[in-house]
């Protein structure tokens, strides 16, 4: 009967320890007064002042069936995705991936041009660049990253 207790709590803890602000009671089987309160709450870390990796191969995105293009590597792994407007134009977020499943790049488009952000990255997971376009053209403030994401260039257009 121990054993089962002790499970039960363990359990418990366990689900407490994966949710975020939750509350659980857990009872003793073998005395039904008897009750625990855990309260668990868990704060995120402040966000990082540089760009740090975005994603890494294991948090690449399943495939989905909702949108209306879909490429494949050879390999099988996604390579880009989409949705067209009603002329069969580039519209919405289009997705772009490298073979290892990481994410490439990712623009917004508004019936076959890009419009609105952009972010590019590379194969490790880190920002290359990130800016916004308007009718297919660069505009705003651009920021350019190396390999381990430090910034190495800013321009405005």
């Amino acid at each position: 009967m121990k054993n089962f207790i002790y499970t039960t709590l363990l359990g418990s803890l366990i689900l407490v320890g994966c949710s975020n602000d939750t509350t659980e009671t857990v009872s003793d089987n073998t005395n039904p007064e008897s009750t625990e309160t855990i309260d668990s709450t868990i704060t995120t870390a402040e966000e990082p002042s540089e760009i740090e990796t975005f994603m890494t191969p294991e948090d690449a995105p399943e495939t989905s069936s909702q949108k209306d293009y879909q490429e494949y590597y050879d390999s099988g792994i996604l390579k880009i995705e989409g949705d067209y407007d009603e002329n069969e134009a580039r519209h919405g977020l289009w997705i772009s991936y490298y073979e290892s499943g990481i994410k490439w790049s990712e623009s917004h488009y508004t019936h076959g041009k890009k419009f609105g952000h952009s972010i590019t990255f590379f194969p490790n997971g880190k920002v290359r660049y990130v800016g916004e376009y308007a009718d297919d053209k660069q505009i705003g403030h651009w920021s350019f990253y190396d390999e381990e994401g430090n910034l190495v260039k800013e321009e405005d257009y």
